[in-house]
């Protein structure tokens, strides 16, 4: 999705393609972008962990 919105945000390089995104510079990347991507990232990593294995607290 993002890369569809965003210039600068291309498939992964040296990645798996359908997973991991790679940032360049461009004037539509800013600081709360890239935190709102680490914390979607973050967020889907927890959601495919065990229940068991998952924090206690969401942020």
């Amino acid at each position: 999705m993002h890369r569809v919105i965003y210039d600068s945000i291309h498939a992964g390089y040296h990645m798996n393609k359908r997973h991991w995104i790679s940032i360049c510079a461009g004037e539509q990347i800013s600081e709360g972008l890239i935190k709102q991507l680490v914390e979607e990232s973050y967020d889907l990593v927890v959601a495919g962990l065990p229940k068991r294995l998952r924090p206690m607290e969401k942020r």
